[in-house]
C-alpha cells in the first residue's frame, strides 16, 4: 500500500498558551487556601452558592438547546427545576447538612476502596520482597481510617474532608505552577536533562476511566465525520523539535479485563510490552500473574491490536536526545537480562508436528500472528505481575527513567488512564518532548509508518511556515 491510497488525516494541534496554567495554579491555590483556612459554615455557604451558579448556567444552556430543537416543554421544565433548586439552596440556612452529606459519603467510600487497593499492594510487596511495603501499608491505614470516619459520620467529619481537599488543591497548584515554569524556561528541552519532573496525579478513580472516555470520543467523532481516516496524526508545530524516536502507546478497548487500557513502548520498528502473556500462570482473571515481556515488530503488532483485539491505540510521540534515548535502551537491555525465553503453546505444538493454528492464548498469538518473541521475567521487581502496582504502566514508566519525560507521583495505583492524562497534558503544553499524538483506528491503513512519519514531518514544517507568515 502506497502513501497515495492511505486514508489519513494530519491536523495542526497548537499547544496551549502558558499563562492559563499560571492562572489555574493561582485559582487552585486560592480555593485550597479557602478550604483550609475558613470555617465550616462559610465553606458550606460558598459551596451552596457555587452549586446554585452551576445549576443556573446549566438550566439556561439546556433551555436554549431544547428551544432550538423545538422541545419547548422539556426546556421550560428543565429551567424551572434548576432555577427552583438554585433559589432553594441560596435560601437555606448556614448549616446545609443535606449538601455536605453526599460528597462526604462519596469520598469516604472512594477512600475505602483506595485503602483496600493499597493494602493489597503492601501485601504483594511483602510477599515478593519488594520495596514499598511500609509506604503502601501506611497509606492503606490512612485511607481506610479516613474512609471509615466519613462513612460513619459524613456530616460530622465534613470539616476534615474540606481541609484535605484544600491541601490537595494546593499541591496540585504547585504542579501546575511547575508546568508554567517549565514551559517558559524551556527546561524540558535541555538535551542533557535526565531528571524527570514529578507530576501530581489526578484522583485514581477519575483517571482509571480515561480509556473508556477516549473510546466514546473517538466513536462520536467518527460518527460526526470529524475523523474520516484510519489514522489521525496531530502534530505540535510550535516546537523546536521535529523527530519522534520513541512512541508511548496507550491501548483503548471495552473488551474484558483490558477495559482499563494498556501501555507499552515503541522504538523504531519494535514494540516492548509487559503483561500477562503466559496464560498458564494467570490468576484472579489476570489480576495476578507471572510477569512476561514481549518484543514485537511494530506494524504487525498494531494491526493485531486494532483488528484482532478490536482496540484503538493512541501513540504519544516523544523526541528524545541521544543521551536520553540511550538511557531508555539501556533499561530495556537490563530488563531483558532478567528474562528467559518462553516457549508458547504454538511453538510446543509445532515441535510435536501439530498445526497449532487454532491456539488462541496470548503468547501463541504474539509468536504465530505477530512474529514476536515472548520472555518470562525470572528475577527482579517485575517478576510478578500485579494489576494495580507492578503492571504495564509501572514498567513503561521505569523504562523511561532518565528520559526527561514527566513521571507520576503520589500515585501508588498505576493506571493507563492516569498515564494517558499526564502524556496528554505534556502534548498540549509548550516546550515538552511530547510533540505528536497519533490515533491508530483502522488496521488496513497503517502499512507504511515510515512514509507516514515523513509526511507528518513535511506537514509540520509547512505548518510552521504558515504560522510564521
Amino acid at each position: 500500500m502506497t502513501i497515495e491510497v492511505i486514508v489519513l488525516q494530519i491536523i495542526k494541534s497548537k499547544a496551549r498558551k502558558s499563562w492559563p496554567s499560571l492562572l489555574a495554579a493561582v485559582l487552585f491555590f486560592a480555593v485550597g487556601l479557602v478550604l483550609v483556612v475558613l470555617s465550616d459554615e462559610i465553606v458550606e455557604v460558598i459551596l451552596a452558592m457555587a452549586l446554585s451558579a452551576v445549576l443556573i448556567v446549566y438550566g439556561t444552556v439546556r433551555m436554549v438547546y431544547c428551544w432550538r430543537r423545538n422541545e419547548l416543554t422539556q426546556g421550560a421544565v428543565t429551567v424551572l427545576v434548576c432555577y427552583a433548586v438554585a433559589v432553594g439552596l441560596v435560601g437555606v440556612n448556614y448549616k446545609i447538612t443535606s449538601l455536605v452529606f453526599l460528597p462526604s459519603l462519596t469520598v469516604g467510600l472512594v477512600s475505602l476502596i483506595l485503602g483496600i487497593m493499597r493494602l493489597l499492594i503492601c501485601i504483594s510487596c511483602i510477599k515478593n520482597r519488594l520495596k514499598g511495603a511500609f509506604r503502601n501499608g501506611f497509606s492503606a491505614l490512612i485511607c481506610i481510617a479516613f474512609g471509615l470516619f466519613l462513612v460513619i459520620h459524613p456530616i460530622k467529619n465534613f470539616s476534615l474532608l474540606s481541609r484535605i481537599a484544600g491541601f490537595y488543591m494546593i499541591f496540585y497548584a504547585v504542579t501546575m505552577l511547575g508546568d508554567f515554569i517549565a514551559a517558559v524556561s524551556k527546561s524540558d528541552l535541555n538535551e542533557d536533562k535526565i531528571k524527570r519532573r514529578a507530576h501530581f496525579a489526578l484522583p485514581n478513580l477519575y483517571t482509571a476511566i480515561q480509556p473508556a472516555r477516549m473510546i466514546s470520543m473517538i466513536n462520536k467523532s467518527r460518527e460526526e465525520g470529524k475523523i474520516v481516516g484510519g489514522m489521525l496524526i496531530e502534530q505540535k508545530p510550535d516546537t523546536e523539535l521535529d523527530t519522534v524516536n520513541v512512541e508511548i502507546l496507550v491501548h483503548l478497548t471495552t473488551q474484558g479485563t483490558n477495559k482499563f487500557g494498556h501501555v507499552d513502548l515503541a522504538i523504531k520498528d519494535k514494540v516492548y510490552s509487559y503483561g500477562t502473556y503466559d496464560s498458564s500462570k494467570v490468576k484472579m482473571g489476570g489480576f495476578v500473574a507471572q510477569g512476561t515481556f514481549i518484543v514485537v515488530p511494530k506494524i504487525p503488532y498494531l494491526k493485531h491490536c486494532l483488528d484482532y483485539q478490536q482496540k484503538y491505540v493512541i501513540g504519544f510521540g516523544a523526541s528524545l536526545s541521544e543521551k536520553q534515548l540511550a538511557s531508555v535502551q539501556k533499561n530495556i537491555d537490563e530488563l531483558l537480562s532478567h528474562c528467559e525465553p518462553l516457549e508458547s503453546l504454538y511453538e510446543q505444538a509445532v515441535k510435536k508436528g501439530e498445526d497449532g493454528s487454532e491456539l488462541n492464548d496470548p503468547a501463541s498469538n504474539i509468536v504465530r500472528d505477530v512474529g514476536g518473541k515472548v520472555y518470562t521475567v525470572v528475577e527482579g521487581p517485575f517478576k510478578r505481575y500485579f494489576g494495580i502496582n507492578t503492571n504495564c504502566v509501572r514498567v513503561a514508566d521505569w523504562l523511561l527513567t532518565d528520559s526527561g519525560v514527566d513521571r507520576l507521583t503520589f500515585n501508588a495505583i498505576s493506571t493507563p488512564g492516569g498515564y494517558y492524562s499526564m502524556l496528554d497534558n505534556m502534548f498540549y503544553r509548550k516546550n515538552t518532548r511530547i510533540i505528536r499524538r497519533t490515533a491508530y483506528i483502522v488496521a488496513d491503513e497503517i502499512d507504511d509508518l515510515e512514509e507516514l512519519r515523513a509526511l507528518a514531518r513535511e506537514t509540520a514544517a509547512e505548518m510552521k511556515k504558515s504560522d510564521k507568515a
